[in-house]
């Protein structure tokens, strides 16, 4: 029996000012049930969702500041597509927008989301597309690289 397990790990990085941080807490290991698959030709979904708080961001500045995403394929398919949303607002004195709706994840940087003040424990989940049963059975591994700007 073939298995594929699916890694994603979460990096960040700060640019701008000293004063701001951002920190990562989490990752996703998954590995494809060999029951999905049971014989050629049958319906497979070839899409795998992550819990709604697989990752959670903490946002530390005391200003406007943005958050963009983008992966770096440690060994990884490009035929398999991965995708991040936020699932909560977290908590905290600031305000957060945008990243409600599923993002495309890809290798540049694509906006994500923006707010001003601290928020915490902001929850992400993650969505992987295109696993196909054509594709060879094999540990992928991504990284996932959080960007805090100040804007």
């Amino acid at each position: 029996m073939k298995s594929t397990l699916f890694t994603i790990i979460t990096l960040f990085f700060i640019q701008g000012a000293c004063t701001q941080s951002i920190i990562v807490t989490g990752q996703w290991n998954y590995t494809i049930p060999t029951t999905d698959i049971t014989e050629a030709g049958e319906d497979f979904t070839g899409t795998y969702t992550s819990s709604v708080n697989q990752v959670y961001l903490d946002i530390i500045y005391d200003n406007k500041w943005s958050v963009s995403v983008q992966k770096n394929n440690i060994d990884w398919n490009n035929k398999i597509k991965i995708w991040v949303h936020r699932t909560g607002n977290g908590f905290g004195t600031g305000k957060i927008k945008d990243g409600k709706r599923y993002k495309r994840i890809r290798n540049r940087d694509i906006k994500f989301i923006n707010g001003n003040r601290a928020r915490y424990s902001i929850p992400l989940q993650f969505r992987i597309r295109k696993v196909s049963v054509t594709l060879p059975a094999h540990n992928y591994v991504v990284e996932i690289i959080y960007t805090l700007t100040a804007t």
